[in-house]
């Protein structure tokens, strides 16, 4: 329905009410698998992205519950998986450090991935493109 005027490149089909740069519908890897987009996923991918800007502007990060809380439970914090791989991919499509290094294990103090080493630089860069000046 969108269409460019400019001449420019297409841009891409948007979930309604969203602004995500993945499509709903496309599949896309999660770990050894793929996932579909669904248009309950992309919603919650788009609430969950909403929060986590909030969380690195003001240089801090969140657990896997508390965010299942702040996007309404639509996601339970065990099932957060594919959710953050989404977001994940959906950052990478823009050109941002990756929010889902802000979501860490309530016990562990780090993300959920068996190997974590990625999230502290990557946290560092939400901090940094985020912050609020």
């Amino acid at each position: 329905m969108s269409s460019s005027a400019s001449g420019t490149s297409p841009e891409p089909e948007l979930p309604a009410g969203g602004e995500l740069a993945l499509t709903v519908g496309e599949r896309y890897p999660v770990g050894e698998r793929r996932y579909t987009l669904t248009p309950r996923l992309a919603e919650a991918v788009m609430r969950a992205r909403e929060v986590l800007i909030d969380v690195a502007a003001h240089r801090e990060v969140i657990t896997y519950g508390e965010l299942s809380e702040a996007i309404g439970g639509t996601i339970l914090p065990r099932h957060m998986g594919p959710l953050l791989h989404m977001l994940g991919h959906d950052c990478a499509e823009r050109g941002e450090p990756s929010l889902p290094a802000l979501v860490i294990n309530q016990a562990k103090g780090e993300v959920g991935t068996a190997d974590d080493a990625w999230a502290p630089p990557e946290r560092s860069a939400c901090w940094e493109y985020w912050a609020q000046g």
